[in-house]
């Protein structure tokens, strides 16, 4: 819905959409905790659009004038009650002012409030991720107008004024230098506002980070720079305390709680380069999942700001990280097609994702339980690099964890290098299932011998896994091996099933055949099983062809994949199988054996996750066996009677 607008004079007169009247009382009267947010905001978009006039003065070097110093300016009128935060920058034409302050819409605020829950505390770490923070500035303002100047053009000065209620008024404006102005004409209760030390206080607290200077008067009216002049990442790492860095993260990062670990290096000699880099504590699936997958790490040049969202520096399948990497070495002009050839920026990515393994391998080694919150968050996009990087593999495979067998809840997780040291004396292979989830891998007939000889298996239950299997192959001479697919030789731990297997072919040779003659449209082959002890039966794949996991996450991609018959495995210890032998033996050709060999088949099939190929016919059989069973029960009861 286009917003409402009337002419007056100059300027017209334009009502907020109902949602974006919504969301303005939200912020205005409940969401924030702090007032004293709203400088951080004027703040922090005043650094952006300096970032970006910048950068387009790489290209265009006239649209700033020699000499020029990029900076913030806040100035303070006690007796007016109105301040005012002023920058150099880019500016803002009509329209992109239209864009980015008229209209919340364009900030997503119907989605913005969906996702509120009612609590304070946290609904308001959403405002961040919705763009709509400049609103705050109506807890302490009456009434707010901004007058914005596009560098570049001979386009006039706009100007945009709101009471933050059902209104605001948008026209041309008489300023002649490029930037923006923001006077906020403050409520009486929130005079403090004007006070000087009220301001440097919340400049140290919350922007002491950006990288220009800001200027507020002295008590002599003259102009003072009230933040550090050095940006945080080119400071010394011992002269900043947590509480800046964490600032940092949520104000230029787009961070919203605490970050999990914050790396802070400097790099002197052949490349010179300072980076401060965040791995978060949690996921923001928009950002890791989605189609055009963001990255966190900005680039700079000597302090120029260059790029965000630099694919370049860091790898796809550490896209988390979140900082800052400032190169002394790179040209200013370099553009993302040269970045991608540069010797250079491969030796930083190099040294930098380094810094990146050392940081978690120290998070896994000394502090577990918080690199379990990273497994938890970050693990599945971590392992990615197992597939896509082998020249950092072995590092990879010291930071992979997996769900074990020896675990008892989803938070249990193990290292192969920890699961090679329980090994088994005997045994000589790590053992995997694949499955959608923990619960499902955990209850298939194809652990019950394993459960029995208290051999530990690896859940691999991210979908990225069946993709990283053939990539680890092996991890210290261990090979990997699937207890769902081949032959299964478990050596001297298999022994004595290796015996029981050679009677029950021998026993079973005939009904076999029959068997595999029954569902000779949907197995290749029936053998007797060495990996069962409780189920009657399973399916298995062959070595080399796809499982069944796999070929569900195929086709649910809409991938074509080929039909694959699996071998049927049965258990010739199980009375089912006793049973039906014994009727083979005396009926080859009885036709209730074939009717319980396929609805023996239709379990097979579900216990492996898949579906039934005639789900009616299932039922029926089930159905049958219920009544032949109830009956025989009604007539033992009859007996008893008589």
């Amino acid at each position: 819905m286009a917003d409402k607008k009337e002419k007056t004079a100059q300027n017209e007169k334009h009502e907020f959409q109902t949602e974006a009247k919504q969301l303005l009382h939200l912020v205005i009267h409940s969401l924030y905790t702090h007032k004293e947010i709203f400088l951080r905001e004027l703040v922090s978009n005043a650094s952006d659009a300096l970032d970006k006039i910048r950068f387009e003065s790489l290209t265009k070097p006239d649209i700033i004038e020699r000499d020029v110093e990029l900076k913030v300016n806040i100035t303070l009128n006690k007796k007016s009650k109105i301040l005012t935060v002023s920058d150099n920058g880019i500016g803002m034409s009509m329209q992109e002012l239209i864009d980015n302050i008229g209209t919340i819409a364009r900030s997503g605020s119907k989605a913005f409030l969906e996702k509120l829950t009612g609590e304070m505390k946290a609904d308001s770490n959403l405002i961040g991720q919705f763009g709509v923070g400049f609103y705050s500035v109506f807890m302490v303002a009456s009434s707010v107008k901004i007058v914005t100047r596009r560098a570049g053009t001979d386009d006039p000065a706009i100007s945009w004024e709101s009471k933050g209620e059902n209104e605001y008024t948008i026209g041309e404006a008489d300023k002649k230098s490029h930037g923006t102005d923001i006077t906020l004409y403050l409520k009486d209760d929130e005079t403090v506002y004007t006070e000087g030390w009220k301001i440097r206080s919340l400049i140290k607290k919350y922007s002491d980070f950006i990288a220009f200077p800001i200027y507020l008067p002295d008590d002599k009216g003259k102009g003072e720079i009230i933040n550090e002049s050095k940006p945080i990442w080119k400071r010394k790492p011992s002269d900043i305390k947590e509480e800046q860095y964490e600032d940092f993260f949520k104000q230029a990062c787009g961070g919203f709680d605490a970050p999990l670990a914050t790396i802070h290096s400097h790099a002197e000699g052949v490349m010179e380069y300072a980076a401060l880099l965040y791995i978060p504590s949690k996921v923001s699936p928009l950002e890791i999942y989605n189609f055009e997958r963001k990255h966190g790490v900005k680039l700079y040049v000597r302090r120029v700001f260059i790029m965000e969202d630099c694919k370049e520096l860091i790898p796809e399948y550490l896209r988390f990280v979140k900082g800052v990497i400032d190169s002394e070495d790179l040209p200013l002009n370099i553009s993302r097609e040269t970045l991608q050839d540069n010797p250079l920026i491969r030796k930083i990515q190099k040294a930098v994702v380094g810094k990146i393994f050392t940081n978690l391998a120290d998070l896994a080694n000394n502090e577990p339980e918080k690199y379990k919150t990273f497994w938890k968050e970050f693990g599945p996009v971590l392992k990615e690099g197992l597939h896509s990087d082998p020249d950092n593999k072995e590092k990879l495979l010291e930071l992979a964890r997996f769900q074990s067998s020896i675990g008892d809840t989803e938070d249990d997780i193990t290292s192969l290098k920890q699961y090679v040291s329980r090994m088994r004396d005997d045994q000589k292979d790590i053992y995997y299932i694949t499955g959608e989830s923990r619960s499902i891998a955990e209850k298939s007939p194809h652990l019950e011998i394993f459960r029995e000889k208290g051999i530990e298996v690896l859940y691999m239950i991210d979908p990225i896994d069946e993709f990283i299997i053939p990539s680890i192959y092996n991890y210290e001479g261990k090979l990997l091996k699937s207890v769902t697919k081949g032959d299964l030789d478990l050596g001297e731990l298999g022994k004595e099933e290796k015996k029981e297997q050679k009677k029950g072919e021998s026993k079973f040779k005939k009904l076999s055949e029959r068997i595999k003659n029954i569902l000779s449209e949907d197995v290749k082959d029936v053998r007797i099983a060495t990996r069962l002890k409780d189920s009657p039966c399973c399916l298995v794949a062959d070595e080399n062809d796809m499982g069944a996991n796999m070929e569900k996450m195929m086709k649910a991609m809409g991938q074509s994949v080929p039909e694959s018959k699996r071998i049927l495995e049965i258990n010739a210890n199980h009375k089912i199988f006793i049973n039906l032998n014994n009727i083979y033996e005396k009926d080859p050709k009885n036709k209730q054996l074939e009717e319980w060999v396929n609805l023996l088949y239709d379990q097979a099939l579900i216990a492996e996750g898949r579906l039934v190929k005639d789900p009616v016919a299932y039922l029926k059989r089930v159905n049958e066996l219920l009544i032949t069973a109830s009956e025989g029960e009604t007539a033992q009861e009859d007996e008893k009677k008589e």
